[in-house]
């Protein structure tokens, strides 16, 4: 689901003023400013007035907001539940039964002008795919598009990550390309937030790097871009089993050479993938 102009949705708490637009200038009244009746698009509040309102919307028909995430909403009632997940203007709405999520959409379009956009297709750059009990989450366009952006469409692959004989350390020789870097180290980040939890560490440790890499970490990061292109089909898979959340932690507490720092890792399984 989507809400168009989302943001006009707002009420503001306070008076604000505006000068008159533009081709609209009263030509009596040129001296005069007008006065917001709602938040418009450009105000640096208009994001928090849109989700107030929303909010207030939502609770109105029975939902409550999750402790851990105030975007995330659901109601359960007669062995029905139904979740929303709110991303700015965008909506995923999900429930144990169709009627609900059907008079879900229908009382956000009272309140809302709304955009059914049908059965999810891709959110937020995950391509989402729903078969026979269960849901594969997967970035492999997106991951495509990093490797041709930075060269690596045809490069071999290789198997694992990270070389876990070398150990890297801060750069005291000629610098490499600090700028391409960093650029294909946050591509990465999404990636390792959404839906690749398998390079999470190589990540991290290589972007302790950004602000002078050198050319082991460069070698270092050529390696984790050619086990993404024999990787880039990886997806989470999610099919219900085990149904008990299970979590995982590491730690190696002397790892880096010459500085003593420790490097720790967890994980959160739920349904037989990650969660976090």
């Amino acid at each position: 689901m989507d809400v168009k102009t989302a943001f006009l949705n707002g009420e503001l708490d306070e008076e604000i003023y505006m000068s008159q637009p533009e081709g609209y200038v009263h030509k009596d009244l040129k001296d005069k400013v007008c006065k917001l009746d709602k938040s418009i698009y450009g105000l640096k509040q208009a994001p928090k007035m849109w989700h107030i309102k929303f909010d207030q919307v939502v609770k109105s028909v029975g939902f409550q907001s999750s402790l851990s995430d105030k975007c995330l909403y659901y109601r359960s009632m007669s062995n029905q539940t139904v979740i929303i997940c709110l991303y700015v203007d965008d909506m995923l709405i999900l429930g144990s039964d169709l009627a609900a999520v059907k008079d879900t959409k229908s009382a956000l379009a009272k309140a809302f002008d709304m955009k059914d956009l049908g059965p999810v297709d891709t959110l937020l750059g995950m391509k989402v795919r729903v078969d026979k009990g269960r849901v594969t989450l997967s970035q492999a366009h997106y991951i495509e598009q990093i490797l041709t952006t930075w060269g690596y469409k045809d490069r071999r692959p290789v198997e694992t990550p990270i070389d876990p004989t070398v150990k890297l350390s801060p750069n005291e020789g000629t610098g490499v390309d600090q700028v391409k870097y960093s650029k294909i180290i946050g591509s990465l980040m999404y990636a390792t937030s959404c839906t690749r939890p398998d390079i999470a560490f190589s990540v991290g440790m290589l972007s302790r790097f950004t602000s002078s890499p050198g050319k082991e970490h460069w070698d270092a990061l050529d390696r984790l871009m050619r086990y993404l292109k024999g990787t880039k089909d990886h997806a989470l898979c999610y099919t219900g089993y085990p149904p008990t959340l299970e979590g995982y932690s590491d730690a190696s507490w002397y790892s880096e050479v010459g500085n003593s720092k420790s490097t720790s890792g967890f994980i959160f399984t739920l349904g037989g993938a990650a969660v976090t």
